[in-house]
C-alpha cells in the first residue's frame, strides 16, 4: 500500500505568518514587479504541488551543497533597517577565498545559459546587503563527470540602485501597513 505524504509536505513548506515590517528579500522582485501585492503579502496563496516539490528539491540541493562547500559560510542572513521596515536577505554562501563576492545558488531541472532578471536582481541585493563588490550567480549542475557550479552572471554592486529599491519597498510596506490597519479596525 501507498503512503501519500503530499498533505505533510504541504504542511511543511506552506507559507508561514508575516511578521509586519520584516520582508524577505527573495521576494523583493516580484513585489517590485507588482507579482506580490499588499493584499497578497499579508494572506498568501496557496502554492500548488509542483511550486512546493521544486522548492523542497531546492532546499535539498542547497543543503547537499553546504555539506561539500562548509557551513560556516552558508545560509549567512543579513539584516537591513530602513526608517520602520526590515529587509532580511539569507546569502547561499560568502566565499572564505573571494571575500568580495556573495554567491546565488539556484537550483532548477532545466539546465540555464544565464541568470534569469530576478537572480540578478537578488545578487545585486545581496552585494550591498552583505557589502559585497559582486554578487555571483552560480547552478549546481550533475552529469557523468560529477557536480559542477556553471556560473550563470555576475552582477556589480550598486548602491545608489540599492537605496531606490529600499525606498520603493518602504512605499509597499505603508500600503501593507494601510490594509493591516483596516484589518485590525474591522475585527473590532
Amino acid at each position: 500500500m501507498d503512503i501519500n505524504l503530499t498533505e505533510r509536505l504541504k504542511l511543511k513548506m506552506g507559507s508561514y505568518p508575516k511578521t509586519r515590517g520584516r520582508y524577505s528579500s527573495s521576494q523583493l522582485y516580484g513585489i517590485m514587479n507588482g507579482w506580490i501585492t499588499p493584499e497578497q503579502w499579508i494572506d498568501p496563496p496557496e502554492r500548488d504541488i509542483k511550486d512546493i516539490l521544486n522548492m523542497w528539491g531546492g532546499i535539498g540541493l542547497h543543503n547537499q551543497l553546504e555539506d561539500l562547500m562548509g557551513r560556516e559560510n552558508s545560509e549567512k542572513k543579513k539584516e537591513y533597517c530602513y526608517k520602520d521596515i526590515v529587509l532580511v536577505g539569507k546569502a547561499d554562501f560568502l566565499p572564505p577565498h573571494k571575500k568580495n563576492q556573495v554567491w546565488e545558488f539556484k537550483t532548477s531541472e532545466n539546465k540555464m545559459d544565464k541568470a534569469k532578471p530576478w537572480h540578478e536582481y537578488q545578487a545585486k541585493i545581496y552585494a550591498t546587503l552583505f557589502d559585497c563588490e559582486e554578487g555571483v550567480i552560480y547552478q549546481p549542475v550533475q552529469n557523468d563527470q560529477g557536480i559542477f557550479l556553471k556560473h550563470l552572471g555576475t552582477i556589480k554592486r550598486d548602491d545608489e540602485w540599492f537605496k531606490g529599491e529600499i525606498e520603493k519597498l518602504y512605499e509597499f510596506h505603508l500600503k501593507v501597513e494601510k490594509i493591516w490597519k483596516a484589518k485590525e479596525k474591522a475585527k473590532k
